[in-house]
């Protein structure tokens, strides 16, 4: 499964994984850090109304993940299903 690593200036070893392909196009990813750094995922702000409509998240030390970021110009976040589950779409090569 693909992973993206994400910036974090506490040093966490943190990074986005695809865990499930809902279709072509869309797969479920999970954020997680190591195991030196869980605090980075427990003290995490919420952006919106959590549960049912997160805008966007903001891990301790970063980064703040919302919908619609991009990263590595081909992964796009479409919805944040909770605090650590997210949908993102693979478009390949904008």
């Amino acid at each position: 499964m693909n992973k993206i690593k994400l910036f974090n200036r506490d040093g966490a070893n943190l990074w986005l994984e695809e865990e499930k392909i809902i279709d072509e196009n869309i797969s479920e990813w999970k954020l997680k850090v190591d195991s030196n750094h869980e605090y980075c995922l427990k003290y995490l702000r919420i952006i919106g109304n959590f549960p049912s409509e997160i805008e966007a998240i903001d891990p301790s030390g970063g980064p703040m993940i919302n919908i619609g970021d991009e990263f590595e110009n081909k992964y796009k976040i479409i919805n944040i299903i909770n605090p650590i589950t997210f949908l993102i779409s693979n478009n390949g090569n904008n």
